[in-house]
């Protein structure tokens, strides 16, 4: 096929290198585009004749890609030799907009060459985007995409460092308990990361650490198990942050500071807080990286593209200086978490829960259900959250962990909240440690609880949060100091609280300053299944609460025990004993509901909504079906990467967002506001190019748009998801890749559960119907009448379910199979074109009158097709 390409016999094509492109053009009407074809033979023999033209996509009944027309200036299709006009023709091609979105085709061109006696095909590639030109510049990728930079590696323990001065803002803490350091041993180094073959690496990495690790997975090994996890994961974050490394820069003397520009922080690439180290050191190519004298640069304060750093006194520049710079790890949460696994108090009842714990536990009884007066008047109705209450209130000393489990939007955190109400009251001497895996989550939680008074609640923040992360309803329930800085209180006073509000790690701290064992007399961990996007090798998350390690994982662990079987009837364990199920829906409209009901929670739940919030979009102009708030707009975008990050982004997908959130917020009888909409994206590219053009429009720059952990156990009204991923090229690439991250059932189901009224995903449907999760979800949304842009090449209606032996149908290899089928189509028609004979057929000679008869064709053709006008 990419001989095809080449110019042949003495005949030149315009547009062989770059193809012929249209640009950025918007939808309103035809453009039309010429190219030349010409014969630059000189004797009068070589004469050819154009004797086909056609865009590929007339051959295919492909309704994307047959926006395209090809037309021939002129009566004659005979080329003569020479250099002349006359050894030239001329052919128009038009494009007919269509949905937003990328457009490609290619004209196939055939010809007869009268001395040689023989035909040839020469092929150009055409191509054209439909979209918001400015939207397009504005955040079009600055420099091509290079991969991961090398860089040479540095361990900084054993480096000639000079150290630096704590932050001036920073409030003392006063440690009773010195944190080890738990560096990563040199023998997990070598098992995961070892200077091997990169494929043998591949290969054996696994096993290698495997090797390292108990034989077992119990409650004796249950430390070591996880804490050679942690080495790994932690070793990969450090060589991941040495990309950022920055080489030949200058430092801007502020004394007693210093500024750096960190190019990338804005994106949180690399991410950097107040506290964090960083090393620099002087240029000089004649002393060895790891030989040189390093400083150590203590953050002082992070803003927008650059960081303020203190270095000890001994530290100087002179004008003109180079620095090359690395990024420090920060271990502090790594050690914590290490901490808590090597901690003697490791009861079986907690981390392996068993039939034997559970003895004598029973379900609560109809009285004991009806004893609390409920803070939240609207759990009443609710026989489940109420079971959920009851229960926990009854828990005896030294139970297994209760699990209150629920779908998105059944009231979980509002279920325990009312628990943790019920048990201050009923004990003044309940102390009570409320957790969640994010700041987020936590902050949650402290809203809920303010109205305990901030003498009884407190929000614990770590050290490094920003102060403007927090909500300002917030701030008199923290211990902030005169430096708007977050401050660890005294622990005279932390242990006055009845309430403690953390994320996992910062819950630890308490233990370190001198905390007793036992303190606390309840502990609840809200959004504990909660996980995190995965870019290392293997993903850990630590909770670390007067002494207890765990993973986000533990619940999923929890789910698999015995005592935790919904369906077990023996009365040891299960439903209303040690887990509750909560199925009633409070938030989503149930249409939006339906899909994941059936998928993932065999149709439980039950829509039980506002439906003056949950219905108040369903009639609104954007919707391609009223009454139906769920829009897939199907858009062929172009994932792209840019400079050294892995991060794909697709200015189709975040220009078409932008439009969506302009219309919704310039409809002033929906008075939606920012915080009201909600935008989620798999990709940090893609959310930095989104957040760029959102912050072009006043109304739009409050609109929040993250990944989907950053959405955990949140809702908006209205939620629009675009999943970036766009490559179609299913037989070059590895077509499993395609999807990336999207490909992910658990997220998926997280991202669309968290909206209320309006559901509106953006795509490719090519690239997400790879997957038969995605197929099934746009399947559903079609046969609704929610489809908007190109429409889909399968059958909608088809049955997707498990063969005999349980996998589910091979959809990618359907799709190679089609994109091969195609390919051979192409190839075949073209190797008949080349073994066409051509010398009886009745050529037109006619040149003289070429031009006239062009124009009288022309304003002929005036008449049946759209006003074309040229790309600019």
């Amino acid at each position: 096929m990419a001989s095809a390409e080449e110019d042949k016999e003495g005949v030149v094509v315009s547009g062989k290198d770059s193809g012929v492109d249209f640009g950025v053009i918007d939808t309103e009407s035809a453009v039309e585009i010429s190219i030349t074809i010409r014969n630059t033979n000189t004797q009068a023999l070589h004469a050819v004749t154009l004797t086909s033209y056609c865009m590929r996509s007339s051959t295919r009944g492909d309704e994307h890609g047959a926006r395209f027309s090809a037309r021939l200036k002129g009566r004659s299709n005979i080329i003569p030799p020479g250099t002349g006009a006359k050894a030239t023709r001329t052919i128009f091609i038009a494009f007919h907009p269509g949905f937003p979105g990328q457009y490609e085709d290619t004209l196939e061109l055939g010809f007869w060459h009268f001395g040689l006696k023989r035909s040839f095909v020469i092929t150009r590639r055409v191509k054209a985007v439909v979209g918001d030109r400015d939207d397009h510049e504005q955040i079009r990728a600055r420099e091509a995409y290079t991969g991961p930079r090398r860089v040479e590696r540095l361990q900084s323990e054993r480096l000639k460092i000079v150290r630096s001065l704590r932050p001036p803002t920073w409030t003392p803490t006063l440690w009773k308990e010195k944190l080890p350091g738990y560096d990563i041993p040199a023998r997990v180094i070598e098992a995961a990361f070892g200077r091997i073959e990169v494929a043998r690496r591949k290969t054996n990495a696994k096993a290698n650490v495997k090797s390292l690790m108990p034989g077992v997975f119990n409650v004796d090994t249950y430390g070591a198990w996880w804490q050679v996890l942690l080495y790994v994961e932690e070793e990969q974050v450090k060589q991941d942050l040495e990309q950022y490394a920055l080489a030949d820069v200058e430092l801007t003397a502020k004394y007693p500071r210093y500024e750096l520009q960190v190019p990338g922080l804005a994106e949180n690439r690399p991410s950097v807080l107040v506290g964090d180290f960083i090393l620099v050191s002087h240029v000089d190519s004649s002393v060895p990286l790891k030989q040189r004298e390093w400083f150590e640069g203590r953050v002082h304060d992070v803003r927008m593209n650059d960081v303020v750093l203190r270095f000890g006194d001994n530290f100087s520049i002179y004008r003109g200086s180079k620095f090359d710079v690395r990024f420090v790890l920060n271990r502090l949460p790594y050690r914590r978490m290490h901490h808590a696994l090597v901690n003697k108090f490791t009861p079986s009842r907690i981390l392996f829960p068993s039939p034997r714990d559970v003895n004598g536990m029973q379900k609560v009884t109809t009285q004991q259900k009806s004893e609390p007066h409920l803070y939240n008047r609207e759990l009443q109705t609710d026989e489940e959250q109420v079971e959920a209450i009851a229960a926990i209130l009854n828990l005896r000393p030294g139970s297994v962990p209760f699990v209150v489990f629920g779908p998105p939007g059944t009231g979980k955190s509002v279920t325990i909240v009312e628990a943790i109400q019920q048990l201050l009251d009923r004990d003044e001497d309940t102390k009570i440690l409320a957790c969640a895996p994010s700041n987020s989550a936590a902050d949650q939680l402290a809203v809920r609880l303010m109205a305990r008074g901030k003498s009884a609640v407190l929000r614990l923040n770590a050290l490094t949060r920003k102060y403007t992360d927090l909500p300002v309803i917030l701030r008199d329930f923290s211990c902030i100091n005169g430096n708007e800085t977050f401050a660890m209180p005294p622990i005279e006073d932390i242990l006055k609280y009845r309430v403690i509000v953390a994320t996992c790690l910062t819950a630890a701290a308490p233990a370190s300053m001198g905390m007793p064992r036992g303190h606390f007399s309840h502990i609840f961990v809200d959004e504990a299944g909660q996980g995190k996007e995965v870019e290392v090798v293997l993903p850990i998350k630590a909770l670390v609460a007067s002494g207890l390690g765990m993973k986000t994982s533990f619940l999923k662990r929890m789910m698999e025990r015995e005592i935790y079987d919904l369906d077990r009837k023996d009365g040891v364990g299960g439903r209303g004993i040690t887990i509750v199920k909560l199925v009633k829906n409070f938030r989503s409209h149930p249409a939006i509901l339906e899909f994941s009901n059936e998928q993932f929670y065999s149709s439980e739940l039950r829509p039980c909504g506002n439906r003056a919030l949950t219905h108040s979009l369903e009639n609104i102009d954007e919707l391609p079906k009223k009454k139906f708030p769920l829009i897939f707009h199907a858009i062929v975008g172009k994932d792209e990467r840019e400079e050294s990050s892995p991060s794909f982004f697709n200015i189709d997908e975040a220009s078409q967002v932008k439009k969506y959130c302009k219309g919704l917020m310039d409809n002033q009888k929906l008075r939606l506001k920012a915080e009201h909409i909600g935008v989620i994206t798999p990709y940090h590219a893609q959310r930095c190019k989104i957040l760029n053009l959102l912050h072009k429009e006043f109304k739009l720059k409050d609109i929040k748009v993250g990944s989907v952990e950053e959405f955990q156990g949140q809702e908006r009204r209205v939620i629009i998801i675009s999943t970036v991923r766009s490559n179609s090229n299913f037989v070059a690439s590895d077509i499993n890749r395609s999807l990336g991250f999207v490909a992910n059932g658990r997220r998926m189901n997280v991202a669309i559960t968290r909206a209320q009224a309006l559901l509106i995903v953006i795509g490719n449907p090519v690239v997400l119907s790879l997957d038969p999760l995605w197929r099934q979800f746009m399947n559903y949304i079609y046969c609704k009448g929610g489809w908007r842009g190109k429409q889909i090449d399968w059958d909608p209606y088809e049955l997707l379910a498990p063969g005999p032996d349980g996998t589910m149908p091979d959809l990618a290899a359907r799709r190679r199979t089609q994109a091969e089928e195609e390919m051979e189509e192409n190839i075949a028609r073209i190797k008949s074109l080349i073994l066409q004979t051509h010398e009886d057929d009745d050529f037109n000679f006619d040149l003289e009158e070429d031009e006239d008869a062009a124009e009288e064709t022309d304003a002929a053709r005036a008449f049946e097709r759209p006003i074309l006008r040229k790309a600019e």
